[in-house]
């Protein structure tokens, strides 16, 4: 008797659960016969038994219908079988036979944990909530998953609040399946699903509707759902235009529908219109026709980029520059900027690297590059004959990152190996880089946009100098690299510089984006020398350039202190710079500005020729000194002329110095000498102070010292120096790492 009353309660118990289950879990299915079972088998085996699931089968071409019917065995299990009408459709016909207390929605080709819905009902039954939201895992297969949590919603999880309080949470994604809603809560404000066809953004206006409704909402930060990521069919992967246009259509809904209510669209009018951009530039960024999408989305935002009444904080930099751009010059100039198609065959930017046994550094270089922000690039790697690991460790990058392509050849130094890479680019602008160099990763965002606004030829940026300790970087902002008291304008051209103009910055290529079409027009290429190969290629295209454009912003950190680096071979190409200088002057002749531009030109010829007498020593450095005194000075005409002719006194005192001396004379103390004249005829030209140089009195009587004597007493001075500078700097380490 006891037995039978038992069997009895538990008959009703497990009756009234079906009649009248807890959640009504409703599955919109089509064509998933993949992922399907995985899917059901998490929700039939909910912690929570006392649940409906409501398969609903939306025409299925494949045999997710005979994959539904395998679990008939629970009673649990309600099946509608229809004609393909699309995912609207199908969840209101869920929705209207559902018969729970709240609805849970699982979308066919993801999967929850098995204590999803217990832990949620919990929660929405004690409170007495209209929806509860949780997070989610993005999903890849081999178990690949990684939680979402929005930072949005830092201050709203674990506690009960009006949306239209806490407003923010309008900006997340939709995410409807993460979570559970009360019926009479949607019964009651109407609240279904757009009709249109197939599976896009429908979910998008039920988000909006229902948050917008809701007078208690509760967010947990814990995730239950597992959003899978690599179903190829999933709508999330049509980037068609006649898909993502759907979006526009719910969008269109939603404002219909917060506007019966006056007092409350007003309030939430600026998160609707943020949420309207961010859905419409999401779209734009996967769409496959981008400008042709650009003139739609132009149309749709441009009165609220006009008022100005949305969020800003929601948007990162190259969005604000976009929006602005959109804003100020309207969707065919924005396009031309910003805009291209994966389909298209040729990259924005061409990036060329030439490379020789860098496998200490290159890693880091092209780890800078593919995390750019801006993303339709080449970069093109010139192995010039390594013979380290550094061809292993670039073919690595390049099976990671489609956008990295390879090319071999015997070394030849690094002007032939760009001049290869310019041949084999197909990029709109040029950028030349260093091996070694790290960038930071809004650099070719920023330089890209700041060449199409001004439509230059050349666009320059700030960079720093750094050196690698052993457990950490040291940075140095060299403020004579660019030099600002020359540039007074943003946007300039060579003309416009009143004098000094070789003294405009250094002569390099990796701080600049150069136009290809300007470059090809013009005709220029790398020299063929060791070093100083740039000087020729670099000068000539900005001194005849329409238009330059600079961008005070440091974007580059330039490694220094590598013994096989370019500056580094100077030594052995001591008289490269010659031809360097020899080549820039006849093609300033055959341009017809070697008149405006002499006397800059013979300045910056006197100063580079010092700068390159530092630089070296031994043997190479009396081949270079006899040339400059017996030949070179004479042929670029630095001796024809007196004290007036030259910019600085320091300068022109050292040119005087070298004429008048001899080898004997100078014997090697001399680079004391010039490294003092340089670092005062630069702290003269820039008004700023150089770290790093020596510092020797400016000498008169080069007899009536003893130079061997006073190298002595500076090495022992300038070692004790960096010996404690060095103590200092290991003991600031242990400091902060402890």
């Amino acid at each position: 008797m006891f037995l039978l009353f038992i069997f009895y309660n538990l008959l009703i118990s497990t009756s009234f659960n079906i009649i009248y289950p807890r959640i009504s879990i409703i599955i919109p299915i089509y064509n998933v016969n993949k992922y399907l079972r995985e899917c059901l088998d998490s929700i039939i085996n909910q912690t929570l038994k006392t649940i409906e699931i409501i398969c609903v089968n939306d025409g299925s071409t494949d045999n997710s219908l005979e994959i539904i019917k395998e679990y008939i065995y629970d009673n649990r299990i309600i099946i509608i079988n229809k004609n393909n009408s699309g995912y609207g459709d199908s969840m209101n016909q869920g929705l209207n036979i559902a018969s729970g207390e709240y609805i849970g929605i699982v979308e066919s080709d993801d999967f929850i944990d098995i204590n999803m819905f217990e832990n949620l009902y919990k929660i929405i039954k004690k409170g007495d909530i209209d929806i509860i939201r949780s997070n989610f895992y993005l999903y890849w297969e081999k178990n690949k998953k990684e939680a979402l949590n929005f930072k949005i919603l830092k201050n709203l999880y674990n506690k009960i609040f009006n949306p239209m309080e806490l407003q923010n949470i309008f900006l997340v994604q939709p995410s409807i399946w993460a979570g559970i809603y009360k019926k009479l809560f949607l019964i009651k404000n109407n609240i279904k699903f757009l009709t249109t066809p197939g599976a896009s953004y429908q979910d998008t206006s039920f988000f909006y509707k229902t948050l917008y409704k809701a007078n208690k909402i509760f967010c947990i930060k814990k995730a239950f759902y597992y959003y899978r990521q690599t179903n190829s069919n999933s709508s999330v992967n049509n980037n068609t235009l006649n898909k993502v246009i759907f979006a526009h259509i719910e969008l269109n809904e939603i404002e219909k529908f917060i506007k019966k209510d006056v007092k409350l669209y007003n309030k939430n009018q600026r998160y609707f219109n943020t949420k309207k951009i961010m859905t419409l530039l999401w779209n734009l960024n996967r769409v496959d026709k981008k400008k042709q999408y650009n003139k739609i989305l132009y149309k749709e935002i441009y009165e609220i980029l006009k008022s100005d009444n949305y969020i800003h904080e929601q948007f990162n930099n190259f969005e604000i520059n976009f929006l602005n751009c959109l804003k100020n010059n309207g969707e065919e100039r924005t396009s031309e900027i910003f805009l291209y198609s994966p389909k298209e065959k040729n990259p924005q930017i061409s990036v060329i690297i030439p490379i020789y046994n860098c496998e200490k550094y290159i890693k880091e270089c092209l780890s800078s590059l593919i995390k750019q922000t801006f993303k339709n690039f080449e970069i093109i790697c010139i192995n010039d004959g390594s013979n380290d690991d550094t061809l292993k460790i670039l073919k690595k990058f390049e099976a990671k990152d489609e956008r990295i392509n390879i090319f071999n050849q015997n070394n030849s130094g690094p002007g032939i190996a760009r001049n290869v890479g310019m041949k084999k680019s197909k990029g709109e602008y040029l950028m030349f880089l260093d091996s070694d160099d790290i960038f930071k990763k809004t650099m070719l965002e920023e330089l890209y946009i700041k060449i199409k606004e001004n439509d230059s030829d050349i666009v320059i940026c700030n960079s720093q100098n750094f050196e690698k300790k052993k457990w950490w970087k040291k940075f140095y902002e060299k403020n004579y690299l660019i030099n600002n008291n020359i540039i007074k304008q943003k946007t300039f051209t060579s003309l416009d510089i009143e004098k000094d103009f070789f003294n405009l910055f250094i002569w390099w290529p990796w701080d600049k984006l150069f136009k290809r079409k300007y470059i090809e027009n013009l005709g220029i290429e790398y020299q063929n020398l060791k070093s100083s190969e740039d000087l020729f290629f670099v000068a000539a295209s900005v001194i005849t350039a329409k238009k330059i454009s600079y961008l005070d912003k440091i974007l580059i950190n330039h490694r220094i202190g590598i013994k096989n680096s370019v500056s580094n071979s100077r030594q052995k190409s001591w008289d490269n710079f010659y031809y360097a200088l020899k080549g820039l002057k006849k093609f300033i002749k055959e341009k017809g500005l070697y008149k405006r531009f002499k006397q800059d030109f013979i300045n910056y010829v006197a100063s580079f020729s010092i700068w390159q007498l530092e630089n070296i020593n031994g043997i190479s450095f009396e081949l270079l000194y006899k040339k400059i005194k017996n030949e070179w000075w004479n042929e670029f005409e630095v001796t024809k002329y007196e004290k007036n002719y030259f910019y600085n006194q320091y300068l022109y005192k050292n040119i005087k110095f070298i004429l008048n001396s001899n080898l004997k004379q100078l014997d090697n103390p001399f680079i004391f000498k010039t490294n003092n004249i340089k670092f005062n005829y630069l702290k003269k030209q820039q008004n700023k102070s150089l770290q790093n140089f020596y510092f020797i009195k400016s000498f008169e009587n080069t007899e009536k010292y003893s130079f061997i004597l006073l190298n002595q007493i500076i090495l022992i001075y300038f070692f004790i120096i960096n010996f404690i500078i060095f103590i200092k700097n290991i003991l600031i380490n242990i400091y902060l790492y402890f």
